[in-house]
């Protein structure tokens, strides 16, 4: 555990805004051009040496005030419940290993995207375990994961279903997953230092 403030989840909230401010000095497309992610062309997987950036710089771009916004609230929420609880590095890793597994799920499911939500996801993920693991109610986690994973998928086929419309589900999935993943593993670590601990004092 860390004391003190969550300075990642700031550091992190703070590099996301200063990509958005550079975005709109240089213009937006030509920043969303330069940085994005975009699977179906030249800078797909399988010609990661080109630009291989970016897979971390497609998570710093966002479209609009009300995308880095809302985005930056629920980083912001989550740093300040995870943060604390598993340390600044570990946090660091989770977040980072989320916004990879965001930009594979994007190569290799979808269309352009871009923004921090699919790192996010991640972190919502890992919480979810975490609340299922002290036995706390996570109910609204699962939720919250089916809503923008879900409601994004199903506006590919409902055109009713417009107010997802945007929303990269396959982002969203793809960070999920590591997330959740990473933070089995951590548990993991956990598991074996207590049961290490136990078998020293007996």
């Amino acid at each position: 555990m860390t004391a003190g403030p969550p300075r990642v989840t700031y550091a992190l909230i703070g590099l996301n805004v200063a990509a958005y401010l550079y975005g709109l000095v240089i213009g937006q497309g030509q920043w969303l051009t330069q940085w994005g992610l975009y699977p179906n062309d030249q800078f797909g997987i399988f010609e990661l040496g080109t630009e291989p950036y970016r897979w971390v710089t497609a998570g710093f771009a966002h479209v609009g005030l009300w995308h880095i916004g809302m985005n930056m609230l629920a980083l912001w929420q989550m740093g300040q419940a995870l943060e604390p609880a598993l340390g600044r590095w570990r946090f660091l890793g989770l977040y980072a290993a989320s916004l990879l597994g965001s930009s594979l799920a994007i190569v290799l499911l979808g269309t352009p995207a871009v923004g921090a939500s699919g790192a996010i996801f991640g972190l919502l993920a890992a919480y979810g375990i975490v609340l299922r693991r002290l036995n706390l109610p996570y109910t609204q986690v699962l939720v919250i994961a089916a809503i923008f994973i879900g409601g994004p998928l199903l506006a590919e086929f409902v055109p009713g279903l417009g107010i997802f419309s945007g929303l990269s589900w396959q982002g969203h999935l793809g960070g999920a997953i590591v997330g959740a993943i990473t933070m089995l593993v951590m548990f993991r670590g956990v598991d074996r230092r207590e049961a290490a601990a136990r078998a020293s004092r007996s």
